[in-house]
């Protein structure tokens, strides 16, 4: 890219408006420009872009905050997107070049605006060139007559990571401070949702925590089913009422009670937007719906009417006051949205956009319950991932993957580089009671930089499946601080990240996901092999001996070597074992 040649245009302006973009700064490869729009008159804004060329040299993949394994570069009929809005995604998109170096990261200061960051090869020219853009409005939002925005440009040549790492302190700038989460977000965490489904039982699942509690699990969520009579029906049609089933909790305080027994905390689980087609309250609330699924069975409610925020918050002061929970699983928020049964503004309304009325519900939600209850833990889930949103939560989830260990492990990274101070949880680990322990073990490994949560019967599992899972929490446990605080890399993302590190200057903690070497520089280091049995590759590259020992999955020794400087040796790590390596004496006599 030539310097100071980047040209920023503007398309789709409304009539008669006024608009520029102006360059505020550039320094050390940070661009800082600023978008800003006058309106002869207030309006809802259509979509207007602003876009740029850059020379098409030394890209190689994409990231996004919720693309996934999507790392594609796509061209210009059908570009990759970056889709934001208060309540869905981050307005943020990084290319990446050889050696997972930065080639431009893209953010927006406005977090709750509707923003679709674009990029694309625009081959059509044939000038080699590759387009980066950004539209604002990209849906429907209040009516303004002047507005502003923030765009920073990093074209910095250092670690893609740290360009996108770096934009969460940007963000905080620009007014979205984020709270720390209290120290309980982060404890291993049990779920009832894929072994109970829509059907948990107090007996049983007070039985199955009891061992949960014994291999190191401090917090369970009561999830989907606890509201209804029956067997799981896979839909929402009973939601509204939220009153607890006896069929399935005939002392739900008794429950509440044995869960603090067993020094663990509960969230319980609300789908915040859904009234069920078979709900009571369905008839009371029609004409304020914004759509209806036929596969969820349910209406998606429209929160810019107040009786509609004051009917979800009544539900959770209510759920509170009654049991002393500790705090609540916020489902599905980012199904808030305009849909085909949703009404033109109203006098029945406070707010002309259903983003705004989000946020307002999500604020009182939070304000209200924790003056009856400080510290409580709320959970999202992805698609709600960004800085504003993420104010009023403490723990944020990997999306849906039961037994995808490669999408849990892409979804706790790809959360972990936005670089929020709130807890990142993988998706609920999963597996049969058939399942091989190695196989086990790699699901476990695959989460290993993040706050572990499982979703098995553990009085139906084996003993090696129980005594791994001791294992495995015990460690994570003892190195939770490094794991979650460390200074955090993650290497190769256009191939799923097949590295991916943590370290202080103590000690470095390594997770090789496929076959390839570690360097031990002279830093203590703990190095897991997920994916291979064929061992390990070690190189000493510090300046003196190196002592290893390895381990299985079950963190039993299997062997020892020693390294000398500048030696290379193959060292047989069991299939999802682990390699310590550490500065030696010298050769053992």
């Amino acid at each position: 890219m030539s310097e100071n040649a980047r040209v920023l245009q503007l398309s789709g302006l409304p009539e008669n408006a006024r608009a520029c973009v102006s360059l505020l700064s550039e320094k050390d490869g940070v661009d800082l420009y600023e978008f800003r729009m006058v309106l002869p008159e207030p309006a809802v804004p259509s979509p207007v872009t602003v876009s740029w060329e850059e020379d098409m040299i030394g890209i190689l993949s994409l990231w996004t905050p919720l693309g996934s394994r999507e790392r594609a570069i796509h061209q210009w009929f059908a570009a990759s997107e970056s889709v934001s809005r208060f309540s869905f995604g981050a307005p943020l998109l990084c290319t990446v070049g050889p050696n997972g170096t930065n080639a431009a990261t893209v953010a927006v200061s406005d977090a709750d605006i509707p923003v679709t960051l674009r990029f694309y090869v625009d081959d059509l020219p044939q000038r080699d060139k590759v387009v980066y853009s950004v539209e604002f409005f990209s849906d429907p939002c209040d009516a303004l007559s002047e507005y502003s925005a923030l765009i920073r440009v990093d074209t910095r040549a250092i670690p893609y990571s740290e360009c996108i790492m770096s934009v969460s302190g940007w963000w905080k700038e620009c007014g979205y401070v984020i709270p720390p989460c209290p120290s309980p977000a982060e404890d291993p965490l049990y779920s009832s949702w894929y072994n109970f489904h829509q059907a948990p039982d107090q007996a049983r699942l007070t039985a199955d925590l009891r061992i949960a509690a014994q291999l190191g699990f401090r917090t369970v969520i009561l999830d989907d089913g606890w509201q209804f009579d029956g067997p799981s029906s896979g839909s929402y049609s009973t939601c509204g009422e939220w009153l607890v089933a006896e069929s399935k909790f005939p002392d739900f305080r008794g429950f509440i009670r044995d869960v603090h027994e067993l020094g663990m905390k509960l969230l319980v689980w609300f789908t915040v937007p859904f009234i069920g087609e078979d709900s009571t309250l369905r008839s009371r609330f029609e004409g304020k719906y914004l759509s209806y699924s036929k596969i969820s069975r349910a209406y998606v409610l429209d929160p810019r009417y107040p009786s509609v925020r004051n009917q979800i918050i009544s539900v959770y002061r209510r759920f509170l006051e009654d049991y002393d929970i500790d705090g609540f699983k916020l489902d599905f928020v980012d199904s808030f949205r305009m849909g085909d049964l949703a009404s033109a503004f109203n006098s029945g309304m406070d707010c002309a956009s259903v983003d705004e009325a989000v946020k307002k519900l999500m604020t009182e939600i939070v304000s209200q319950l924790d003056a009856i209850k400080p510290g409580l833990l709320f959970e999202y889930r992805k698609h709600y991932i960004g800085p504003d949103i993420n104010r009023f939560g403490n723990m944020l989830r990997v999306g849906d993957c039961a037994y995808d260990a490669l999408t849990n492990r892409i979804g706790i990274i790809d959360l972990r580089l936005l670089n929020y101070p709130v807890a990142v949880h993988s998706d609920m680990l999963f597996w049969s009671k058939d399942e091989a322990l190695t196989l086990c073990a790699r699901q476990l490994l695959n989460i290993l930089f993040g706050v572990p949560q499982i979703s098995v019967i553990l009085a139906d599992s084996t003993e090696p499946q129980r005594t791994l899972l001791k294992h495995y929490l015990d460690y994570w446990t003892r190195n939770r601080e490094l794991l979650l605080h460390g200074a955090f890399r993650a290497q190769e993302p256009e191939l799923n990240y097949t590295c991916v590190s943590a370290e202080n200057t103590e000690k470095r903690i390594t997770v090789l996901y496929t076959e390839r070497p570690y360097v031990f520089d002279g830093l203590d280091s703990d190095v897991f092999v997920s994916g291979s049995e064929n061992g390990l590759v070690l190189e000493n590259v510090s300046e003196g001996f190196a002592e290893a020992e390895f381990f299985d999955c079950l963190g039993r020794s299997a062997g020892r070597a020693e390294l000398a400087p500048g030696e290379i040796r193959r060292v047989p790590v069991p299939a999802e074992g682990m390699l310590n390596v550490r500065a030696g004496k010298g050769p053992r006599k």
